[in-house]
Parts: structure tokens; sequence; C-alpha cells
């Protein structure tokens, strides 16, 4: 059976959290491996560099694929250490959604602090996953607080553990038709979703009280992951395969599939919904389409060509061209001069010419430049020489 939809979804976590480790086993229970390979063997199928395997470390960000009914998810497994936080940006840009790993021992990084608040930036619909529940001094209750004073205050606990931290720990996940549980859940949904909170509000406070019902609390569950204000959690082991089912389900569940683009079906992130028909149809979907639509017009268009201008006007200098004679031929006869240029002739002999520097504009327009070149370049401006010359 073909996928209806495709699901990106990234692993990560601080450095040592058990990211291939998840990755592995959701591969192997989801049927898409048939043997689990260790990290420390170094036969993961992730990590397939020869530098990976011989260190046991993600360096380069991996993708690995799963059928979940009529659902494909793409699991991106990204590096945790801080050297190579490129990858883990370039893995950002095509996420769905997003599994934060915890370890139940550590509890809250450094790291972990970091991608929570860019995924939260991003409002990315994040799956929060609580790893080694069964190493010697793994939390609960004291780790659901630190969450929700460190990572994110709306944390709503899909799943509970027996047996924390011994080799028999066992997951028992949650079911929304208790009471109790739904309640609960509303309660934390109230905190974000106005209508929960309205619900709640006019309920029945006794003992026989009405709560929302379990579609009604599903779906806003649903709702509220998708935008990033809620962050279901789940406890489990990578490791045992405890809790790995129950993740599934809420990777299925919980993260809706990204809008396809209304210009190419294959491209999500797109900026909505397609304009008008009157309008010019933009996608901002790359930054090659902003760039196509905000060229200038033609320079060859009509509305474009710049005006035609007057005789003697430099192209070069945006400046009229100051008024020299023009030049004679050496077989040209010389003008006779009028009558006052032969009275000022005989009263005082004539000075050289001389440019005024004290004006910027009386200087004549020399728009050629001062390098030699095999041929004599003339200017624009119709003075008939050339700069330097």
């Amino acid at each position: 059976m073909l996928p209806s939809h495709t699901l990106n979804i990234g692993i990560l976590a601080h450095v040592d959290a058990g990211k291939t480790s998840l990755t592995e086993r959701l591969l192997f229970h989801t049927g898409a491996i048939g043997r689990l390979g260790s990290v420390d063997t170094g036969d993961t199928t992730t990590d397939t560099g020869e530098l990976e395997r011989r260190r046991g470390i993600t360096i380069r960000s991996a993708v690995a694929s799963f059928a979940v009914g009529d659902t494909q998810v793409n699991l991106l497994d990204t590096p945790g250490h801080s050297d190579f936080i490129a990858e883990v940006e370039r893995a950002l840009g095509v996420l769905d959604g997003a599994v934060l790993l915890l370890s139940a021992v550590e509890g809250v990084q450094a790291r972990t602090r970091v991608l929570m608040r860019t995924l939260r930036r991003l409002r990315l619909p994040t799956l929060l996953f609580i790893n080694k529940i069964d190493r010697v001094g793994a939390r609960d209750e004291a780790l659901l607080a630190d969450i929700r004073r460190l990572l994110a205050p709306a944390a709503v606990p899909m799943t509970s553990v027996t047996g924390l931290g011994t080799p028999r720990a066992e997951v028992v996940p949650y079911t929304l038709e208790d009471p109790r549980v739904r309640e609960r859940v509303a309660e934390t949904l109230a905190e974000v979703d106005e209508s929960v909170l309205a619900e709640l509000v006019g309920a029945d406070p006794g003992p026989g009280g009405q709560v929302p019902t379990v579609e009604r609390v599903r779906a806003a569950l649903a709702a509220r992951t998708a935008d990033g204000s809620v962050h279901p959690v789940y406890f489990g082991s990578a490791l045992g395969g405890q809790g790995v089912g129950a993740l599934v389900a809420g990777m299925a569940g919980l993260i809706p599939p990204a809008p396809r683009c209304w210009r190419s079906p294959t491209r999500t992130r797109c900026c909505g919904p397609a304009p008008r028909r009157t309008a010019r149809p933009r996608c901002c979907c790359t930054a090659r389409c902003r760039r196509r639509s905000s060229r200038p017009p033609c320079v060859r268009s009509t509305a474009s060509r710049p005006r035609s201008r007057p005789a003697g006007w430099c192209a070069s200098s945006g400046r009229a061209a100051s008024a020299r004679p023009a030049r004679r031929s050496p077989g040209a006869a010389t003008p006779a001069p009028g009558p006052r240029s032969a009275s000022a002739s005989s009263r005082a002999p004539a000075a050289p010419a001389r440019s005024s520097p004290t004006r910027r504009n009386s200087a004549p327009c020399r728009t050629a430049s001062t390098r030699p070149s095999r041929r004599p370049h003339w200017p624009a401006c119709g003075t008939g020489r050339t700069a330097g010359r």
C-alpha cells in the first residue's frame, strides 16, 4: 500500500543521550530492518562513515525510513556534539516534527535547552522521549518538574513507568478513556487552549462532574501539539525497547504532515494558499523565487529609456561640455578678427588661456582614461581632445 503522506521527523538530543540507538530501535520495531545494530559494535544503519563506526558518534545527519499504516516516516538522525551544529541546522529546515531525547539519569542538559529553545522558536511539533529508564538513578516525577521548569511548561506525560531504575522497568501507556487521565490532560491543555478552559470552568466541580469527551481532548491535544504549544512526554528505553510502541503511535497521530506548496506538490513549508488570479503569482518557498519576483524592469523597454540630451551634453560626466573652439585643419584659412578683437589686440598682447580652478563646473569635461591605449578615445562631449593630451 502506497503511503498517503510523509513525515520528516528529526531525532535531536544532547551528546550520548541515545539518538542513534533510538533510531535503530524504531527501525527494528517497525520491521524496516531485520537485525538490531549497536553503536558499540559499529553496525548501526545510520552511522555509515568509518570514523563514526570507530568512535561511536554521529558526524553527519543520516536518513532512514519506515512505514506506519499509510504514513511514511523519514527519520533524521542528527549529531549531538556542538562541533557539528551545522548538520543540525541543515536538518531543521526540512523537518515536520522532532523527537527530543532526554536521559532519565542526567536529565535536562545544556545542549537540551538550546535545542528546545530553537524548536519552540520554529514552532515545530516536538515530542519528548525520556530514555534510559532501566538505569540506576533514573527519575520520573522529579524530571518532569525539571522539564516544566527549564524546557516546556506545558508538558503532558503520556506514559508511566513501573520498576524505575531497574532492568525490569516497564512502560504503561495512559488511556484517555480514564476520567482521571483525561481530566489531567485537559487541565494542561486549558493553559494554552481557551476553548478547553471554557469547558472545564463550566463543568460541575463535584465528584461526578463532566469533563471534556475523549474525542474533544484527543483533538485538542493533536491541535496544540501541531502548533508547538504542548509537548507530550514518553518514557522508555532505546536498548530494551520499552515505550517505543507508544512513541511510534504518538509520531503518527500527533505530528501532522506539512502543507504542500500550491506551485509544486513535492515542496513543503510554503507561504500558504495560492493567490488570486488577478495577482501576480509569487511563491516564497525559495530565495530564488523572491529574487525573480523583485527584478527591475528591462532597460530596453520604452518606459525605462533615457530621454534624449541636447547637443554638447557629456554622457559620462552628466553636465554640458565647456565651450571650446573646434579644431581646424592645417589648410583652413584663419577668419578675420572683428573690430573689437582688433582693438583689443592692439592695446595688449594676448594672454595664454588658463582654466579657473575655483569653480568645479568651469573645468573642461575629460571622461577618457589617462592610461595609454592603442586607439584614441574621443569623449562624448565633442571637445575633440582626450584627457592627458
